[in-house]
């Protein structure tokens, strides 16, 4: 039985869950993702599970001036090779048709990944379909992410998660205490020099770390790529001490930044998760 997953177990022990690499796929034939069956998709999901607009767009681009492309979600797809737009349809998971696929493809990470990171928690899946020249700008995620290039040309660039010039602390901790905080992050031409940059094809897909942060282009065709994603014990956990350490700036305070110390990490997961149990059982 063929896999759906080609993946080194070499270079995933070596570059796993902290830098990106490449891995492979045979989902390219898979009828789930032809136009026509993601329309019939997209009926099928909530509005809040999509997200779509023009993808001519800069790589630092303002959330709040993303400029519409004024169709419909079907039209969208329909002419996408021609309406210069950029679409995702969110948790597709909820299909179970989609579910299974997603689950039987973290099934095979899963083989590898325990072991460094714990279980696997919240799988979720998404479909992103865009035109050709369609920017994503730079930004982070908070889970564990597979990017499998179904259809069409992509050139991804991924940065060190841990690069404080790229991504302040700060930013971060924002993040993670769902301030009023913008997806899309600054990015500096002069930045781009650090960036490890993957060409996507049919067949190819990448890692991209918990937070690091990426932007993304798609080449001359219409592309379509299936995000496949993971929360886990330790991705839990960091954003428990981002959320934790945001909580101490409030109070005046300047916490060593995640992954600094690993015992002041512990320490105030621990005591995190005790104060949490307390006030359920008070609450109760």
């Amino acid at each position: 039985m063929t896999n759906l997953l080609d993946i080194d177990e070499g270079k995933f022990s070596r570059a796993f869950p902290d830098r990106s690499f490449s891995v492979s796929h045979n989902l390219t034939g898979s009828p789930l993702f032809q136009l026509s069956r993601l329309v019939e998709l997209s009926k099928q999901l909530p509005e809040s599970c999509i997200e779509y607009n023009l993808g001519d767009l800069s790589v630092s681009q303002d959330p709040d001036q993303t400029p519409m492309n004024q169709l419909s979600v079907e039209d969208t797809i329909k002419q996408i090779e021609s309406c210069q737009s950029w679409m995702v349809l969110k948790y597709v998971e909820q299909d179970p048709v989609y579910r299974e696929l997603l689950e039987a493809c973290l099934s095979e990470v899963d083989l590898y990944s325990k072991s460094r990171v714990g279980s696997m928690e919240k799988p979720e899946a998404f479909i992103f379909i865009t035109s050709p020249g369609s920017i994503t700008p730079f930004h982070f995620d908070p889970e564990h992410n597979f990017l499998l290039q179904i259809r069409g040309d992509k050139t991804m660039h991924t940065f060190d998660r841990l690069d404080r010039d790229l991504v302040p602390e700060t930013s971060i901790e924002r993040f993670y205490n769902k301030d009023a905080t913008p997806r899309n992050l600054e990015f500096h031409e002069a930045d781009q020099k650090k960036a490890i940059t993957y060409n996507l094809k049919p067949g190819d897909g990448v890692f991209v770390p918990q937070n690091a942060p990426h932007w993304v282009k798609n080449e001359d065709e219409v592309s379509i790529s299936f995000s496949i994603t993971f929360r886990s014990d330790q991705s839990e956990r960091l954003s428990r001490l981002y959320y934790i350490n945001s909580q101490l700036r409030k109070f005046g305070m300047s916490p060593k930044p995640v992954m600094a110390s690993p015992m002041r990490d512990m320490f105030k997961d621990n005591t995190f998760r005790i104060i949490r149990r307390l006030k359920s059982v008070v609450g109760s």
